[in-house]
């Protein structure tokens, strides 16, 4: 195959090096960006007559058409060493030599960052689109069992009665975080790299703000060899992929205790389980063991692709063509989890037995009660040391707290009353916690309300952004022709 650089290189390329340095195995799932981004580029070199009108009809005829064959499978792949190649000279076998000028102040150096922006922008977009129906899903669940009340842990022992809402809405800052980094990294890469050539700049006069006009950037980059050599809005995008991931990661991980027997305070649905190849009883979750997993591939992405840059020298090096592949596996891992997670937690089930059960045992209105007793006049440190005792008998005794007499209760303080019953309650223990950013259930209302809110806040932002990408099909009939 034909090389585009074949004028220097004399001798044929070894067989084992070719293999070894093709990429359009991966690149190949940027064909439609890097045809965008040639289609804007020659309208830049038409505008400076490098490119003549009917040349220029001829070009994009034929742009069009390989885009088709590329999505027919029509075209045969493995002997181009990467998009870019084949691109052009598929081009070249349709309008002859004029496709030469393609390439005209550009570089494959500006060209593939600019696949890659174009790439992670509607990335971007699928994951905030998944991201914010999660939340939705989690402020459906958090009011369908809104009034049901579960054990809060802390080092995985019972520690004291929370709303389930309260509990998933912890859930929902940690995505609402997520979704503002993801819209800071629309942000980042929403800068036109093209013009930067291979480091220094194109020599050509070409009209920056045109093709950002017509790719819809929101501003030109300003400089050639940053432009180039940098990976960051790579690296921001993988991070904000590795974080929302850990958070999914951490969300699996309590499903996965809290659907076991020895918790069984949910159920999964049987259509996100899979079962055993040699014990008939089982019933395992591997959908949430499986997010869990690839969060650690997600994680390792960002690692690699850190370690890939850290020590590269200004502008490009060919190791960066490793970071497509990085990019690619961070994207899918991560836009797949979010939505089958999406669908497990919607077809979720409490299980209000075993949760009435666990409330029941484990001492967990004990804060409670010493917060009554501080109340009451005590110190807290008393007060900790005066329950502490209490929980200690009933153990010893195998009595739960509420069947302790008032008379045996003030054995251990007098400033017990008959109201501390009240106080324990599950539901009383629940509404104590009158802190904004507590349990109560008026507090939680307010939290799904503003979070409803906020979610609609989200979409509009959303929509604003979908506006700033270009489509194939806007780019080829909106494009002026000067």
């Amino acid at each position: 195959m034909k090389k585009i650089w074949e004028g220097r290189i004399a001798k044929k390329t070894d067989s084992k090096v070719e293999k070894f340095t093709s990429s359009i195995n991966i690149d190949i799932s940027l064909y439609l960006y890097d045809i965008m981004g040639t289609i804007a580029h020659v309208m830049g070199l038409s505008k400076i007559g490098i490119v003549e009108k009917v040349e220029l009809e001829s070009i994009l005829k034929g742009l069009k058409e390989i885009k088709e064959e590329i999505e027919q499978r029509a075209i045969e792949t493995s002997g181009y060493e990467d998009i870019h190649s084949l691109v052009e000279t598929e081009l070249e076998k349709k309008v002859g030599n004029v496709a030469g000028k393609i390439h005209t102040g550009r570089s494959r150096n500006d060209q593939i960052v600019l696949d890659e922006k174009l790439y992670i922008k509607d990335a971007t977009i699928d994951i905030l689109k998944k991201i914010l129906f999660l939340e939705k899903s989690i402020i459906g669940v958090a009011e369908k069992y809104f009034d049901t009340i579960i054990p809060a842990f802390t080092h995985l022992q019972k520690a004291q009665p929370v709303i389930w809402s309260h509990y998933l809405l912890s859930y929902f800052e940690k995505f609402k975080r997520d979704i503002l980094r993801f819209f800071e990294c629309f942000e980042n890469c929403d800068y036109l790299p093209l013009g930067s050539a291979a480091c220094t700049g194109s020599s050509y006069n070409i009209d920056r703000n045109f093709l950002k006009e017509i790719l819809k950037f929101k501003d030109v980059s300003s400089n050639s060899m940053d432009d180039v050599g940098s990976r960051d809005f790579i690296i921001d995008f993988i991070y904000s992929c590795s974080i929302t991931m850990l958070h999914l990661s951490q969300f699996c991980e309590d499903l996965i205790i809290y659907s076991t027997q020895e918790f069984s305070l949910v159920d999964i649905d049987e259509s996100f389980c899979t079962g055993s190849s040699i014990m008939p009883q089982k019933k395992n979750p591997d959908v949430l063991e499986l997010i869990r997993g690839k969060a650690s591939v997600v994680i390792g992405n960002l690692t690699q692709l850190l370690v890939l840059v850290k020590a590269l020298p200004s502008t490009y090096n060919r190791d960066l063509q490793e970071d497509k592949k990085i990019l690619f596996s961070a994207y899918n891992e991560t836009s797949e989890s979010i939505e089958i997670f999406s669908d497990l937690l919607l077809n979720l089930k409490l299980n209000q037995m075993a949760i009435d059960e666990d409330l029941a045992d484990g001492f967990l209105e004990a804060t409670d009660m010493a917060d009554y007793l501080v109340k009451k006049g005590e110190s807290f440190r008393k007060a900790h040391h005066v329950v502490g005792s209490v929980v200690r008998y009933c153990i010893e005794n195998n009595l739960r707290i509420k069947d302790l007499a008032l008379e045996k209760l003030k054995e251990f303080s007098p400033r017990f009353e008959k109201d501390i019953y009240s106080c324990i309650d599950p539901k009383a223990c629940v509404d104590s916690k009158k802190v904004d950013c507590g349990t109560n259930r008026e507090m939680v209302r307010t939290r799904i309300e503003s979070g409803k809110k906020l979610l609609g806040d989200f979409e509009m932002r959303l929509e604003k952004i979908k506006k700033r990408v270009i489509s194939f099909e806007e780019l080829i009939s909106n494009i002026p022709v000067t």
